[in-house]
């Protein structure tokens, strides 16, 4: 059965939340992705298979500002993306990356962005696939490692 992607439903969080903390060792709470729903439903997908949930991707989109004013400019920008551990390197990752970066380009954002750990050569080399590129680095952006920041244009 093909793998369907679809705006995240309230009723979705418990299995979301599963593969946030099989994935990431500082897994975010439950709140912060209600917030995120809240705040923008049709930035958070979920990708799913024979009723399961399989993976999710958040997003929003900033206007690009500088000193209080707008350059007319969009960004998109990746918050979260994760892939249940048995169904990594089939795809499902990219699907959502793919979707994303359409309803990006649908909000007029001319780039799009995000931020990887320093440590996850993995995580890496897929962005790299997709065509983004490192473009800078936060230091401590997680509590025990740097951040690469990874741009693409759209």
């Amino acid at each position: 059965m093909p793998v369907l992607l679809r705006p995240f439903k309230k009723e979705d969080n418990t299995q979301v939340m599963e593969i946030e903390g099989e994935s990431f060792s500082d897994a975010w709470p439950s709140s912060f992705f209600s917030y995120l729903h809240n705040k923008a439903p049709d930035l958070f997908i979920v990708a799913e298979e024979n009723g399961r949930i399989i993976g999710y991707i958040v997003g929003e989109v900033r206007e690009i500002m500088l000193s209080g004013l707008s350059y007319m400019s969009r960004m998109g920008h990746i918050l979260n993306i994760a892939v249940d551990k048995e169904m990594r390197k089939r795809g499902v990752g990219t699907l959502l990356m793919q979707r994303m970066e359409a309803i990006f380009r649908e909000g007029n954002a001319s780039r799009a962005t995000l931020e990887v750990r320093e440590s996850n050569a993995n995580a890496r080399t897929f962005y790299h696939d997709l065509g983004y590129r490192e473009i800078g680095r936060v230091q401590a952006y997680y509590q025990d490692e740097d951040a690469i920041i990874m741009g693409k244009p759209l």
